[in-house]
């Protein structure tokens, strides 16, 4: 009883350092948008940035974040539940190779965007490509070693260092982006990047004793790296969608973005996190129910807000500088436009974990499935998208409320297969 009650206690101080961390995340995530909202406002220029960053930001959905997390942190979370010492070697070297090759394939994703948009400084863009595909490999790098530490139960030491990584990076947006445009927001990305490694995981290089931990690319299922990832997925897509009519549509698309996950990312992707951790070690029906609960009011709260209080709040955050009263009723629209589509992400998201929590190779077969499912229902709202002749936001939201709809259907297959392997 002792024992479990010391459980519980932990489980709770986790969680709120988690919760807080993030808080202050979002917060600083918020005042970079801020930033760039003075900088840049609904430029065409930003607007050309942030389709190219999309580019590669989809391509990371599928090498980092969740998708890691959904990947690795069970394997990791039994290794450590049953080996005091465990050496990092081969995880190391495995990162680093995985590094290289993945800075040349965004690289070569960035080229078609950079045709298709044909910027009139094409040298300029060029370097931002560089620079974005370095982002990819060094949040590649990190987001192993920090999905080890969460495996640890390090939950105290990952706030600090995800929140340390954030605040360099925003410190240091303002300045940097002001002398050298938007290519100082991926300048300011890597700082804060590297920051992270050399500070807070490069302790973890050093484990060389015990245990050999090997991860490969047997690890690496592709189709639980995409269900693992499927909220950021669908949101990169029809934020791309948003942008392919070359004008400012998307920067609307991207600030109402961020004061969705602002409002509704900060509590569940925590709960999130530990259940997945907790149910890779025992199962627990009571703490599924709660998560998906806690999901649903916090997105029917969202809906409200933004509804309700939506304009002021666009109002009182972004409207300054190059951000004009019209911007802040451009988003304004698009937020309340998507907003329900967040109520149905973040449910699927909680469904989703349970099913995670699972050995690989009982849910292998079924996370093909529901991966070429999601895969062909994508294809086809694209083809959709591509053959009407409607504007850029409705193709956006589209793509978001089919493929969020979707989402919801596969994650409550997943609980039933859940179900069937954890009996």
């Amino acid at each position: 009883m002792i024992k479990k009650s010391v459980l519980v206690s932990k489980s709770v101080i986790d969680f709120l350092y988690m919760f807080f961390s993030n808080i202050i995340k979002k917060g600083f995530g918020l005042l970079r948008e801020v930033i760039l909202a003075y900088l840049f406002g609904s430029s065409i220029m930003y607007a050309n940035f942030i389709l190219l960053r999309t580019t590669t930001q989809l391509l990371s959905q599928f090498t980092d974040g969740n998708a890691l997390q959904a990947n690795l942190l069970p394997k990791f979370s039994k290794i450590y539940s049953e080996y005091s010492e465990v050496s990092l070697q081969q995880v190391f070297s495995f990162s680093k190779k995985t590094m290289y090759l993945l800075f040349f394939i965004s690289f070569l994703s960035q080229i078609p965007v950079l045709y298709y948009i044909n910027p009139e400084r094409l040298t300029f863009f060029i370097c931002i490509s560089i620079l974005l595909s370095v982002i990819v490999s060094f949040s590649f790098f990190s987001s192993v070693f920090l999905v080890i530490m969460q495996a640890k139960g390090l939950f105290k030491l990952h706030s600090f260092a995800t929140t340390f990584e954030i605040f360099v990076s925003t410190f240091i947006l303002y300045p940097i982006s002001l002398f050298s445009g938007v290519i100082g927001i991926a300048i300011s990305r890597i700082i804060g990047m590297y920051n992270l490694i050399a500070l807070y995981l490069k302790p973890l290089l050093k484990e060389r004793e015990g245990y050999n931990a090997i991860i490969s690319t047997k690890d690496l299922n592709l189709s639980i790296l995409l269900l693992g990832n499927f909220v950021n997925i669908i949101i990169l897509s029809s934020r791309f969608v948003s942008g392919l009519d070359t004008g400012n549509n998307i920067t609307f698309f991207n600030y109402s973005i961020v004061l969705l996950n602002v409002l509704i990312t900060a509590v569940v992707l925590n709960i999130n996190t530990i259940v997945l951790r907790k149910l890779s070690i025992a199962k627990n029906r009571l703490l599924i129910l709660f998560s998906v609960g806690m999901s649903l009011l916090l997105g029917l709260g969202m809906v409200f807000c933004v509804n309700t209080f939506g304009y002021e709040i666009i109002a009182l955050i972004f409207q300054r500088g190059a951000f004009t009263m019209e911007d802040t009723l451009q988003t304004f629209n698009y937020a309340k436009d998507l907003s329900w589509s967040f109520v149905l992400i973040s449910i699927s998201s909680s469904l989703f974990q349970p099913y995670f929590s699972l050995d690989q190779n009982l849910i292998r077969n079924s996370s093909k499935v529901m991966a070429m499912v999601f895969i062909i229902a994508l294809l086809f709202v694209i083809t959709i998208i591509f053959s009407c002749n409607f504007s850029a936001k409705q193709n956006s939201l589209i793509m978001i409320y089919s493929m969020s709809s979707l989402s919801v259907l596969l994650a409550i297959t997943s609980i039933f297969k859940y179900k069937k392997y954890s009996l």
